[in-house]
């Protein structure tokens, strides 16, 4: 067989040429990852703020905080969760922020949130609370904020 033909031939034949990779869920649809139709509302695309204006724009959002985090957020039009997270060196080395970051990351994306841009702070005592501590406090101080309600 000729490789100059390859490519026609499976397009040809209407089958998808990509091979599903292991980590892939059989439950959800192709695309962006969407969970099927379990649900009565399709979850808001989650994206990172990025850039310095970005950040700039949403310190001057509506505040709210708690123990763990402080939070600060602006309505967004668009179909997207636009979040910031940060994680200062007071929190602790590269491994214990990532960690935190990670944590705050998964925290957001099961809260299932409105269209927003909104920046997350960890405070230095978020090192050592743990996952449903981190998430108790981060939906108190999203509900302070009026992003959720509390």
């Amino acid at each position: 067989m000729n490789e100059a033909h390859m490519a026609t031939q499976s397009s040809q034949a209407g089958e998808d040429p990509r091979v599903p990779g292991t980590h892939e869920n059989a439950r959800w649809s192709k695309g962006a990852g969407a969970p099927s139709s379990q649900g009565t509302q399709a979850p808001h695309r989650l994206t990172s703020l990025r850039g310095d204006a970005a950040f700039r724009r949403v310190r001057k959002g509506r505040p709210g905080r708690s123990r763990l985090v402080s939070v600060r957020w602006l309505p967004l039009n668009a179909s997207e969760i636009r979040v910031g997270i940060v994680v200062s060196k007071k929190v602790g080395k590269a491994v214990v922020r990532n960690k935190v970051r990670r944590r705050i990351r998964e925290i957001v994306r099961r809260l299932h949130l409105p269209p927003a841009e909104i920046m997350i702070i960890a405070r230095p005592e978020a090192a050592q609370a743990s996952f449903q501590e981190l998430a108790r406090d981060l939906r108190k101080a999203l509900a302070k904020s009026g992003l959720v309600k509390g």
